[in-house]
């Protein structure tokens, strides 16, 4: 049986996205999560909160369901701790489950690691012609920006809108109303799953990527059998 490693930004479990992996992986798959804050308790987070308005912020689900933002810079070394773990146990195939970019990421020798940004851009390059209207659903709207320009820079006329994974869904409906007539959606973030994706395509009328099903897909086929 080959082990697949999901390393949430936030804590574990993760009772949001691993249900859909996991559908697409099967049961040949076996999947062992972390979360890098795993461990923390409020202050030791808050101190890794990001400092001002122009870092890219992560916001990020914990244990108890409630939600945080976090500096990515500050979480850094973090990350590679949980990557030796998973390195140290034996795992086949990680994956860093966000859509965002991480500086300093290094890899343990013989660790597979995949980056859900990666994937997550590939993938919308792959399905969606360039110079093609792309909705981009952000969780904060300080991410509007940067994920709006990365997209513009990737050849897309963007239309972004926000709207927390961990919030209503009334405040999903709403931004959802923002990318009617967009060639595809790109749900961006690993917290958005099915009944998310269900409300944006119904009401945009576009077709949609939800970033942890795509995660799922390609890790299904990594590590298929």
């Amino acid at each position: 049986m080959k082990t697949l490693g999901l390393l949430a930004v936030g804590q574990s479990p993760r009772t949001d996205y691993v249900p859909v992996i996991a559908a697409l992986t099967g049961p040949s798959v076996r999947i062992v999560e972390k979360g890098v804050l795993d461990g923390l308790d409020r202050a030791q987070m808050s101190a890794l909160a990001p400092l001002s308005p122009q870092e890219h912020p992560v916001v990020t689900r914990l244990a108890d369901g409630s939600s945080v933002v976090m500096s990515k810079a500050g979480l850094t070394g973090l990350v590679n701790d949980r990557l030796r773990e998973f390195a140290r146990s034996g795992v086949d195939l990680a994956v860093l489950m966000c859509t965002g970019v991480f500086q300093g990421i290094v890899c343990p020798e013989g660790l597979h690691l995949l980056s859900g940004k990666d994937i997550i851009d590939g993938c919308v390059r792959a399905a969606v012609p360039s110079g093609a209207r792309l909705g981009v659903l952000v969780p904060l709207e300080s991410q509007e920006a940067f994920s709006g320009r990365k997209f513009s820079d990737m050849g897309y006329d963007v239309v972004t809108a926000h709207a927390s994974p961990y919030g209503s869904m009334s405040d999903l409906e709403k931004a959802a109303a923002t990318f009617r007539g967009c060639c595809a959606v790109v749900l961006h973030c690993m917290g958005y799953v099915r009944s998310h994706r269900r409300a944006v395509a119904d009401i945009s009328g576009a077709m949609v990527l939800e970033s942890n099903a795509l995660v799922g897909h390609v890790c299904s086929e990594l590590l298929a059998e």
